[in-house]
């Protein structure tokens, strides 16, 4: 990434900050918040607050929990310590004000701090959100195995509460479905529970098959 060094000052420049600790945390959740801003850090909400325009580079990672095995999401800075700020002359000393913000970084550009052009930044923007798309894909194929270990799971236990001869000759959903009601209250109960929730993985599959799956922010 190049830095600039012409002596004609431009009106605003993208500018390397260092952030104070804790400042690249997960910010609490906004309900309808925009994409942009989901899984947004301290720092990047308080800038967009004061009117600063911010870039941090980062990338996504999914977690699996180890007791309810489901996925969790979680945004981590690419540049650990770092991010970008857009700034014109007059507005540094606001940027130097935030309480998220430790310094400006020195360097050979526009008031001898490292400042960076559009372009430079527009580069790292698309690498982002190639890695975001690829991040998509991830979780969207980690979903589908839980799910498919989930149904498996969910057969095995509709298969104990019927005799084996007659799981070999009907579909076993089919077979629950119809016999549903000649089964003991507790077989019953249990019965219409696995039959529900499969239901629902079913509904699951398809609206991701459909529609994609949106992020969501783990704050």
């Amino acid at each position: 990434m190049n830095i600039n060094s012409t002596k004609q000052l431009p009106a605003e420049s993208w500018y390397a900050i260092r952030v104070a600790p804790g400042g690249q945390k997960m910010a609490k959740a906004v309900p309808g918040a925009s994409e942009e801003r989901v899984g947004e850090t301290q720092i990047e909400r308080e800038c967009r607050e004061k009117g600063f325009a911010i870039f941090m580079p980062s990338f996504w990672t999914v977690v699996r929990h180890q007791r309810t095995n489901k996925l969790i999401e979680k945004r981590f800075p690419l540049l650990v310590g770092y991010a970008f700020v857009r700034a014109s002359g007059q507005d540094i000393a606001g940027v130097r004000q935030l309480n998220n913000v430790a310094y400006f970084l020195r360097g050979g550009g526009n008031y001898g701090l490292a400042s960076f052009r559009d372009h430079d930044i527009a580069q790292l923007y698309i690498a982002e959100l190639e890695k975001r798309e690829e991040h998509v894909t991830m979780k969207q194929n980690g979903e589908a195995d839980i799910r498919k270990h989930r149904r498996s799971a969910l057969h095995r236990q509709l298969g104990l509460i019927f005799p084996k001869g007659r799981r070999k000759r009907v579909p076993l959903r089919m077979l629950a479905s119809a016999a549903i009601n000649s089964l003991p209250t507790k077989a019953k109960k249990r019965c219409m529970t696995i039959l529900m929730e499969l239901e629902a993985l079913d509904k699951e599959e398809v609206a991701c098959n459909t529609n994609g799956l949106a992020l969501s922010s783990a704050a």
